[in-house]
């Protein structure tokens, strides 16, 4: 058993009720929520700059950066390593949302 499992098993046993086990377990999962959309934001805010700077999408300065049309600017490696920051964000935030928690 993992240490995660074990410590899941540890609360439903000192627990009272599974009822009570769960709504521990989804305040743990809003907080991480919360904690990713607070993490993201700012990165946000930084893509909304970058685009307004250069005039174009976060997702077509991706393609052409990635397929070697722009150039080697250090602000593209930034935006670049931003934009896939977000990305890993909004993945987690959409797994969330598949299973209806966020």
């Amino acid at each position: 058993m993992t240490a995660i499992a074990e410590k899941i098993h540890l609360i439903e046993r000192i627990t009272h009720s599974d009822e009570i086990t769960l709504r521990m377990l989804d305040k743990l999962i809003h907080c991480l929520i919360d904690d990713e959309r607070r993490r993201l934001a700012p990165l946000d805010d930084n893509l909304k700059q970058f685009e307004q700077r250069y005039q174009m999408s976060t997702e077509d300065f991706q393609r052409r950066f990635n397929g070697g049309k722009l150039g080697d600017d250090q602000d593209f490696f930034e935006w670049d390593a931003i934009a896939d920051m977000a990305a890993r964000l909004k993945e987690k935030l959409a797994v969330a949302r598949e299973a209806d928690l966020a």
